[in-house]
């Protein structure tokens, strides 16, 4: 029954992008599109990207705007009039976004690790077998070179864009940046996304007419306007306040929720308190162990295995992230009450390395964690991170 919820859910996600791209009933599709993938996004914690992120604040994004207003089945059928202008402000909501991604990426490379290269040394040593880039890669500077390349690039890549003067340059910093993350790391659908958005919003609205290829099919199905638009106090609709106040408080939340890791003691990449929803992408190496020691009513002490219950991906990510080991901790309690062999005491030994920092264990080993609620409140229970050597 759940396989099958899943797989509906995936064709729910498949068909309406393919319904949003064709805009076919545009608003439904965008509505299944958003629901679907926000549903596939939240449904494995240890899945957790800030690129799937986005493309639910994209998908419901693109449902408040009129994209099927022009060059769209809901325009041939006739169940919107055709449109050749689209409100500012729908372009400015989602340049407004990818800038912040862009930023606080940049942001976040603002620490003692990134700028001792540690996080990129760990990734590229075993590419330096690449054919023609291998000994690119394998060579000891190039992880200092792309490090601090890499918060230039996402500082100043979204105002540089902005400028008409340095938009050429910096778009093409951007098409290097992403395509190399294709080559390097093998990444697959965020740098293809990020940089066709990036040419769709930062360029003139109008470049499509201008491009060759494009010119006579965007002439044919969406003319020019008539005459300019002149805003005036009897074409502002009513419902503009309401507009203004929901995107000025989107936009309270999409700069204070990348922060609140701020307001947690410790190392973020170490305690992972406040990582989720920040656009903290590809900063941190983790790698280690991770058993639990379950003490039954009787005293008798069981050895658990996570690998027993869980996907190789899964156990990676369980690792380094101590909300979910204490999840896991609370599942085992529960499956052992079911059983009718609890209440039982749960504790986890932990072996983690972050960015080749020395080995120690990242939740305490005499916590009982079946008794530790889960919260937002820091956990006292996670141990300091190692220091940076």
């Amino acid at each position: 029954m759940v396989a099958a919820l899943i797989i509906a859910i995936h064709l729910g996600a498949i068909a309406g992008g393919i319904a949003v791209a064709a805009g076919w009933h545009f608003r439904l599709a965008a509505l299944l599109l958003t629901l679907c993938y926000t549903l596939l996004f939240l449904a494995e914690e240890t899945r957790f990207i800030n690129h799937f992120y986005l493309y639910c604040l994209v998908a419901g994004m693109l449902g408040l705007t009129p994209a099927h207003r022009a060059a769209s089945a809901d325009v041939r059928a006739g169940r919107v009039p055709p449109a050749a202008t689209t409100p500012a402000w729908t372009r400015y909501l989602l340049l407004f976004q990818m800038s912040l991604v862009y930023f606080y990426a940049g942001l976040a490379k603002l620490n003692a690790d990134w700028f001792m290269a540690r996080p990129l040394t760990v990734w590229l040593a075993p590419k330096a077998h690449y054919p023609v880039i291998g000994p690119i890669l394998g060579s000891s500077i190039t992880p200092w070179v792309m490090s601090y390349a890499g918060v230039a690039f996402d500082l100043l890549v979204a105002p540089l864009l902005l400028w008409r003067r340095t938009r050429p340059w910096a778009f093409a910093a951007a098409a290097f940046f992403h395509i190399s993350n294709v080559l390097v790391f093998g990444l697959g659908t965020f740098p293809w996304f990020s940089l066709f958005i990036t040419a769709a919003l930062f360029f003139p609205p109008s470049w499509p007419r201008y491009t060759p290829s494009l010119r006579r099919w965007i002439a044919t199905r969406v003319p020019l306007p008539a005459s300019a638009v002149t805003l005036s106090a009897a074409t502002i609709p009513r419902y503009a306040p309401v507009l203004l106040t929901a995107l000025g408080l989107y936009a309270v939340v999409q700069v204070l929720v990348p922060l609140r890791h701020f307001t947690y003691p410790g190392d973020v990449h170490w305690t992972e308190e406040g990582h989720h929803f920040a656009w903290h992408m590809m900063l941190r190496s983790k790698t280690g162990s991770i058993t639990y020691r379950v003490v039954l009513p009787n005293g008798r002490i069981e050895t658990i295995a996570p690998t027993a219950y869980l996907t190789p991906r899964q156990y990676s990510k369980l690792i380094g992230q101590p909300d979910c080991i204490l999840q896991f901790a609370h599942f085992l309690a529960a499956d052992y009450a079911r059983r009718g062999l609890g209440p039982v005491q749960v504790y986890a030994d932990s072996y983690v390395q972050l960015n080749q920092r020395p080995v120690r264990p990242i939740v305490a080993p005499t916590v009982n964690l079946a008794a530790q609620p889960r919260t937002l409140q820091p956990y006292t229970w996670i141990t300091p991170a190692p220091p940076l050597k």
